[in-house]
């Protein structure tokens, strides 16, 4: 099953278990993926109810999307990983950025942000 290339898409930066993640809810032509990045397909839960229930190479059944990674999700024997803590990020990101953004630079997208202070009404 072909899917859409990897490089053409834009991405919602998401975070799983404490990893920065690029997700798109499409599937992806794994051919186009580079050298170096890790492409898994995300399985929602069997009441469909949005939740990102297993992280797998290869998804058929329930299919939510497909995320991206700088490092390998540790799967455990029958070749799943199963997410304790995830969400999104309210970030978009094209594949070639996420590619140029470093370890650190990832990171740090899980610290909160500073809200910038408050508004005062002058007299």
């Amino acid at each position: 099953m072909k899917g859409l290339d990897a490089n053409t898409q834009k991405y919602e930066l998401a975070e799983i278990d404490h990893n920065v993640v690029l997700f798109t809810n499409m599937r992806l032509d794994r051919d186009t993926v580079p050298e170096g990045i890790f492409c898994y397909d995300v399985r929602d839960s069997d009441d469909l109810d949005g939740n990102m229930a297993e992280v797998k190479p290869f998804v058929l059944v329930n299919h939510w999307g497909t995320i991206l990674s700088k490092e390998p999700f540790p799967m455990d024997e029958s070749g799943s990983y199963y997410p304790e803590d995830w969400g999104y990020l309210g970030e978009d990101m094209s594949l070639s950025e996420f590619q140029k953004e470093t370890a650190e630079q990832l990171e740090a997208r899980l610290e909160p942000q500073p809200s910038g202070g408050e508004m005062t009404m002058q007299p």
